[in-house]
């Protein structure tokens, strides 16, 4: 009998350890194997290649929240709803420049700025185009975390474009 608790002690070990050593994955930790299948994934998406230098960070942003809230690749990739909130909360991550409300980055306000120059209408202002791009810059920056985000609400820009055509009196 003690050969037998001894054998089955031994078994039980060996199959412990082959079972550990096949890299399986959970959430938090997903396996060399998901995390390679999910960088083949992402490097096929053609539309990624928009963000520029910006493209790597995002992927590592996108596996970090997606090892974290699915227990595989196999999980994330049948989670489209899912995988979809996780790539927006990236794209405000990386996209964000550091930027929060009331207080965008530097990047985000020069990039801001620039923008708003490159816009040929805004001449049609004369002396009040600097006054009317000040006044739009503070009034995003008061209403969204990013110039990101801004950019990307249209009728909330147009909102407050109004308001400062009518606060510089236009």
């Amino acid at each position: 009998m003690k050969r037998k608790n001894s054998i089955l002690i031994v078994v039980m070990i060996f199959t412990s350890l082959i079972f550990s050593s096949c890299n399986t994955s959970v959430k938090g930790n997903w396996s060399d194997s998901d995390k390679q299948k999910f960088q083949i994934e992402m490097e096929a998406v053609e539309e990624l290649s928009e963000l520029g230098e910006n493209k790597t960070k995002w992927i590592e942003c996108y596996l970090i929240k997606c090892e974290a809230n699915f227990s595989s690749f196999y999980q994330a990739d049948s989670d489209a709803k899912g995988c979809e909130k996780i790539a927006l909360e990236c794209y405000d991550e990386v996209l964000s420049n550091g930027s929060v409300k009331g207080n965008w980055s530097e990047i985000d306000k020069q990039k801001f700025q620039s923008d708003m120059e490159a816009i040929e209408e805004l001449s049609d202002l004369g002396e009040n185009k600097s006054k009317w791009i000040q006044c739009y810059l503070n009034k995003c920056e008061a209403n969204f975390s990013s110039y990101y985000q801004a950019d990307s609400d249209e009728k909330g820009c147009e909102k407050i474009a109004l308001e400062c055509f009518l606060l510089i009196g236009i």
